[in-house]
């Protein structure tokens, strides 16, 4: 999960616009090869049908460039299928992606296939724009979901029905520099947030442009979950009805890293690209502690290069230990063509076997998403020489699964405004994070 945070207005309002569509009992999602970027099924030089599909997806730059290699991979494999893949901008966040998904439903012209933000399946799912993928999943070699590892089916499931299959799925977990521990005498990476404060004021050295800081802070949501179930509070009521995070419990969690960040022991990324400008201060041995996607794990492996040792840890906890489920799961829109439904249960089928999900995770460091891919011998092998990969598979059995709302992406944005509010301006945490809840207090009617 690479996120790049969109200001919750434009998300909110996208997703009340395609309420509205839905609620009114029009185009409810039925589509025409006149009306939807998917071509029509058209012929092939040797007379043979070619069913073309499409595919949007919102993970960027070198992932974007991974994404690609898999279609050609699948296309080449595959004559009688053709799948059109375009990076429509950042899926997470609210992003361009799923607000351009929002949209292209409301106006009855989706793509065919589409990746969703895990957050982001309750408000797709509730729509009912989405196809239910419960047969297919159930009838699939594939795809049946006791394949698939522990937990990876959590953000796929809406009313007890499957709407999506994983696609890249990852956790959080702390990237740490070994080198920089080893020459401060710490020997273990913190397990709890006053560790991680601890140790971070012993790794910050130096000053002006070459300082090193201790840790650098993600300014996210994402992560933000884990540090309310890790507190021992919640995001919401059980009942969803209300937002309940604006509890002493996250207010120390979150003081303890805002005060690294006024003694000068955090650095703090902010802007549209802070995601990736954090991964890039750990990279370039500017930050000697982060907490970051496992998705990030390729792209960190191959910057550090020879600079330094790191190794990945579990996030750390306070309580407890919860992590959020990360990444994104692909979903087919609903009333599409039936050609282009088996066209495109074929590619879900063909990116998931236990073939490719490994090659998708050794390219990018996602997680592989069936039991049986790692469980291969020539699997296990490569976790022995890059066992930082492997900590986000131990790490599965903290995975908890977001509250099933469909009001869940709008809490998350109000929250991430309020993370923004103490981490990048020094805002009062209590202050901030009671305005967060009074918000989505007036999305969830509480």
């Amino acid at each position: 999960m690479k996120p790049k945070y969109v200001k919750g207005s434009a998300m909110l309002l996208a997703v009340a616009g395609l309420m509205a569509v839905a609620g009114c009992g029009t185009n409810t999602g039925s589509n025409n090869a006149s009306n939807s970027p998917a071509a029509s099924t058209s012929s092939s030089g040797g007379g043979n049908k070619v069913v073309n599909i499409t595919f949007w997806y919102g993970i960027g730059s070198n992932l974007s460039n991974d994404v690609q290699t898999m279609v050609q991979q699948f296309n080449a494999s595959h004559p009688n299928i053709h799948v059109t893949a375009t990076y429509q901008g950042s899926y997470s966040g609210g992003g361009p992606e799923q607000q351009k998904l929002l949209a292209a439903l409301a106006a009855g012209n989706p793509p065919d296939i589409a990746q969703i933000e895990v957050n982001s399946m309750g408000v797709f799912a509730n729509s009912g724009k989405l196809m239910d993928l419960t047969n297919f999943m159930n009838g699939s070699r594939v795809d049946k979901p006791s394949n698939f590892l522990n937990g990876m089916l959590v953000s796929t499931e809406w009313g007890g029905k499957y709407y999506g299959v994983p696609l890249n799925r990852s956790v959080p977990v702390l990237y740490y520099n070994k080198t920089l521990f080893a020459k401060a005498g710490i020997k273990n990476p913190p397990k709890t947030w006053d560790e991680l404060a601890s140790d971070a004021a012993k790794l910050t050295s130096g000053s002006g442009s070459s300082k090193v800081y201790g840790y650098g802070p993600l300014v996210d949501w994402w992560p933000f979950e884990s540090m309310v179930w890790s507190s021992g509070s919640q995001i919401l009521s059980s009942d969803g009805t209300k937002a309940t995070f604006d509890t002493p419990e996250l207010e120390r969690v979150l003081g303890v890293q805002q005060s690294l960040v006024k003694n000068g022991d955090a650095l703090v990324e902010s802007g549209t690209n802070y995601w990736n400008l954090m991964t890039q201060d750990f990279i370039n041995g500017k930050i000697a502690m982060d907490v970051d996607s496992i998705g990030s794990a390729a792209s960190v492996q191959q910057g550090v290069g020879s600079k330094f040792q790191w190794g990945t840890a579990y996030v750390p906890g306070d309580k407890t230990l919860n992590v959020p489920p990360g990444g994104g799961d692909m979903a087919i829109m609903k009333g599409i063509p039936t050609d282009r439904v088996k066209a495109a249960e074929a590619f879900i089928e063909w990116w998931t076997s236990p073939a490719q999900t490994l090659e998708w995770s050794k390219m990018t460091g996602y997680l592989p998403v069936q039991k049986a891919a790692v469980n291969e011998a020539s699997y296990q092998a490569y976790l022995k020489q890059n066992p930082q990969f492997k900590t986000a598979l131990d790490e599965l059995q903290y995975q908890k699964a977001a509250p099933a709302s469909p009001h869940l992406l709008s809490v998350l944005q109000y929250a991430q405004q309020g993370l923004q509010g103490i981490f990048d301006e020094g805002k009062s945490i209590h202050s901030a994070m009671q305005q967060a809840v009074s918000q989505a207090n007036s999305v969830l009617g509480g």
